[in-house]
Order: structure tokens, then C-alpha cells, then sequence
């Protein structure tokens, strides 16, 4: 994917939306950390790097509307999650080489398995 194809994806995924909200300190330093993070896995680039961190900062920021706009149902809130989570990994996909992309697949499994296991989930 182009930078241009690239920016003007996210573009419109901010337009169509609902009003993204101003990302607190924490939660800016929350996707620093992801990012880094992920980059450290998947050995990206220092323009991977960037661009992963403004699909991630741009992800926070629609989670956290979803979670304002949809108080009280629960539903619509885990459609617009869904949503923001499939847009989220459209965006990734197009930032990664295929074999990162492939990487990053496993790792999210591998961090969804623990998440479900902690949680109790994957243990009853």
C-alpha cells in the first residue's frame, strides 16, 4: 500500500467515525508502548514504526468514542469495536511485509490465548 492509498484510508476511517476524542498522556504513552513493543517483535523499520503508531493512536481514539457514544448497549458497542478492530488490522496489514503480517497474526493469537486464560475464560 502506498503512503498516499495509506493516508487517505485513515483519512476516511476518521471521517466516518464518530467524534474522535482528544487521547489522554497515558494513553498516548500506552500506544508508545504498544508500538515499540510491536515493533521489537516484528523488526520494523523506523517508517513502519511510524506509521503503526498513528493506525494505533487513531484505533485508541475510535475505541474510546465507541465506549462514550454506546453507554448502556453493550451490542452497538461491540459492533463498533469489531469494526474499529477489523479497520485497525486493514490498516496494519498495509503498514507490514506480508512475512510481518504473518508474525503479527501469531503474536495477537498467542496474546488473545493468555488474555482468556488469565481472565479465567479458557480455563472453564
Amino acid at each position: 500500500m502506498s503512503l498516499k492509498s495509506f493516508s487517505t484510508l485513515a483519512f476516511l476511517w476518521a471521517l466516518a467515525g464518530p467524534a474522535v476524542a482528544q487521547t489522554t498522556p497515558a494513553a498516548q504513552a500506552a500506544v508508545a508502548s504498544q508500538a515499540q513493543r510491536m515493533t521489537q517483535e516484528l523488526g520494523l523499520s523506523p517508517d513502519q514504526h511510524a506509521r503503526l503508531r498513528q493506525i494505533l493512536l487513531l484505533t485508541r481514539q475510535h475505541m474510546d468514542a465507541d465506549l462514550t457514544a454506546h453507554q448502556g448497549d453493550p451490542a452497538a458497542l461491540r459492533t463498533a469495536m469489531a469494526f474499529d478492530r477489523a479497520k485497525s488490522d486493514e490498516l496494519i496489514r498495509g503498514v507490514l511485509t506480508p512475512a510481518q503480517y504473518v508474525r503479527y497474526q501469531q503474536v495477537k493469537a498467542a496474546r488473545i490465548g493468555q488474555l482468556h486464560t488469565i481472565g479465567g475464560v479458557g480455563s472453564r
